[in-house]
């Protein structure tokens, strides 16, 4: 049997008695010493003499709320892990919640297995634990890994150093078909812009076609605009370009993302080209961040 003095001591925060009273009997079996709190003003008093090691904090509670509840709870123990707990949870309790430092929110009904899996594993994480957002510089990808060409290029040109890029050696964590971009800089070697693989099929579609709301298609004529653009210049695509700081907001980049119907978008410092942040990572990003 688990020593007594090595199982870790829960409090648990919730108005509703017959979710608390369940949960605080399932946890126990599963080796948790665990204090019942139904309001805010009980919580501040377990946390005062009981010492718990987390606390499991209902948001929507009669009398003082869960965010009120968790403001005092800084006040007292700054440092002290607690999981927010809500069946209502709502974008302004969230941000509020992470300004508090909460290591979790974790929305009801919860199985309680896994609840309980997840705070050990939380606790063992220790200081890192806590929710944070993560910073544009943690998640863009190096400019090295980019197709580079130059402003004044011809189409024929930039293609080849386009194929090249495919055909070398990179890292395996970036594989040749996740390279859609290139990099476009003039001849100071000041990045100018990003060009997407889907700009580029823009040179090769004949004028005619936007020309005209009857478009006719026939075989060959892929080949035909393949050789007549070859000696069009890669700066007929390089136009306002969106970017975005390396201290930024996350949110401000996905919202140009969305905005613009992006791929990627070039992280700039200081005026100079540091990055590229990719639509793929912050996918990534949101699936690590819902489940972390």
């Amino acid at each position: 049997m688990e020593n007594k003095q090595n199982r870790l001591k829960l409090l648990l925060v919730d108005d509703e008695d017959e979710f608390r009273q369940a949960t605080s009997r399932t946890l126990n079996r599963r080796g948790f010493i665990v204090t019942e709190a139904a309001d805010g003003e009980a919580a501040l008093k377990a946390i005062r003499f009981e010492k718990p090691d987390v606390v499991l904090l209902d948001l929507k509670m009669p009398g003082l709320s869960g965010i009120e509840t968790l403001k005092k709870i800084r006040e007292i123990e700054p440092l002290l892990p607690v999981i927010v707990l809500t069946g209502h949870g709502d974008f302004d309790s969230a941000i509020a919640g992470i300004k508090l430092e909460v290591v979790d929110f974790i929305q009801k009904p919860v199985d309680v297995d896994q609840l309980g899996i997840r705070i050990k594993t939380l606790l063992e994480k220790g200081d890192d634990s806590v929710l944070r957002e993560p910073t544009i510089s943690e998640l863009i990808t190096s400019p090295e890994l980019y197709p580079k060409v130059y402003v004044d290029e011809p189409m024929n040109q930039v293609l080849k150093t386009i194929r090249l890029a495919y055909l070398k050696s990179i890292p395996e964590n970036f594989r040749p078909g996740q390279v859609r971009s290139t990099l476009v800089y003039d001849r100071d070697e000041k990045f100018v812009g990003i060009v997407r693989f889907s700009d580029l099929l823009k040179l090769i579609l004949p004028s005619f076609l936007g020309d005209s709301p009857y478009s006719t298609f026939f075989t060959g004529m892929f080949l035909a605009q393949c050789k007549v653009a070859g000696n069009r210049h890669i700066n007929e695509l390089v136009r306002k370009q969106i970017f975005v700081d390396m201290d930024a907001p996350l949110m401000e980049a996905v919202h140009l993302l969305v905005e613009h119907k992006l791929i990627n978008l070039p992280v700039l410092k200081n005026g100079e080209l540091v990055g590229i942040l990719r639509g793929r990572d912050i996918i990534l990003e949101t699936a690590r961040c819902m489940w972390a």
